[in-house]
């Protein structure tokens, strides 16, 4: 191989580690830009893991509250039961008092009517008396038809006044009884209509305001969720773009690793090629020289030839490059 070709293999040698060190290089520039996509991807999970965390605590404060309410609600609910039947009862006793209070109207006007239609009446005690009185002297002397009709008008009279005495006396006992129930009702109402001021005021009204407290909180809580599940979703972008860039980066060092191993064969095979090209150009390089020394042996060899064939004297040196001709011929 000439000379010529293992310059060109030297300089193909020079370009391929020139080549080789520029692979390295951005090897090496792939690997500091992977760290660094890792450090990022890591600080980009611990914010991740940190959101969900608070995420995690923020749903389970949600399901807390949503607990409360529950239990507010339950309770609301048997209050507002309880207020219900409560009010159901006043309606009712109400309604009873009403009713009470026109009985109570009517049987005194009825009353005032009856004692007003029969004038004063007597004791009823005293009527029966004089009747069993009147009765007993009939029965013991002796009438006539004037006598037995005016004790029978008597009778009548004094009956009708008994009556009307009896009548008073059961009408007046149902006033009474009547104003007592209408004064019980009236008390019981009272009652009612206290237990019903207290049970809002002191049960159902709470309730009512921390569940109002507790639907405002909710919404907090729910909207906090809502920006950490934004965040989240931002996050959960980022990191996969992060991901996405390192497997690029990864793919990218596999490619240059390849391309490494093909230069590093290339510049391998060159060296081969080289180290051969140089024995073969030192080898023409060496059959070079000996055929020059032979010819110039083969020329003097002619040169004492020719002085021997005129008769002149011959060095030793020229007998001695004679012989040496000699051998290289018969070589």
């Amino acid at each position: 191989m000439s000379l010529l070709n293992v310059e060109e293999l030297e300089k193909k040698l020079a370009e391929l580690n020139t080549r080789l060190n520029e692979i390295n290089g951005e090897i090496s520039n792939a690997y500091n830009e992977l760290n660094e996509l890792k450090k990022k991807l890591n600080e980009k999970r611990s914010q991740l893991s940190a959101i969900i965390n608070q995420l995690n605590g923020k749903r389970g404060e949600l399901n807390e509250l949503k607990g409360r309410v529950r239990e507010l609600v339950e309770k609301r609910n048997s209050i507002i039961d309880h207020l219900k039947r409560s009010k159901a009862e006043k309606d009712e006793v109400t309604k009873r008092i009403t009713q009470l209070r026109d009985r109570l109207k009517n049987l005194r006007e009825l009353l005032r009517e009856l004692e007003a239609t029969g004038g004063r009446v007597q004791d009823k005690d005293k009527l029966k008396v004089l009747i069993e009185k009147l009765e007993f002297e009939h029965d013991t002397s002796p009438s006539d038809l004037k006598r037995e009709m005016e004790f029978y008008k008597t009778i009548v009279e004094l009956g009708k006044n008994l009556e009307r005495a009896e009548t008073l006396d059961e009408l007046r006992g149902h006033i009474a009884d009547t104003a007592r129930e209408l004064e019980e009702l009236v008390k019981k109402r009272a009652e009612l209509v206290n237990d019903l001021k207290a049970t809002y005021e002191g049960s159902y009204k709470p309730i009512k305001d921390e569940l109002a407290a507790l639907k405002g909180k909710i919404n907090e809580v729910r909207n906090a969720i809502g920006e950490l599940k934004k965040r989240r979703d931002e996050l959960k972008a980022e990191r996969d773009e992060l991901k996405r860039q390192i497997l690029a980066i990864y793919a990218r060092i596999k490619e240059l690793k390849e391309s490494k191993r093909q230069v590093i064969d290339e510049i391998n095979k060159n060296r081969l090629l080289l180290v051969a090209a140089r024995k073969s150009a030192l080898a023409a390089e060496r059959r070079r020289s000996e055929e020059a020394v032979k010819s110039e042996l083969k020329r003097k060899a002619m040169e004492a030839l020719q002085k021997l064939e005129r008769g002149e004297r011959v060095s030793l040196d020229e007998l001695m490059g004679l012989e040496d001709s000699e051998d290289g011929t018969h070589e």
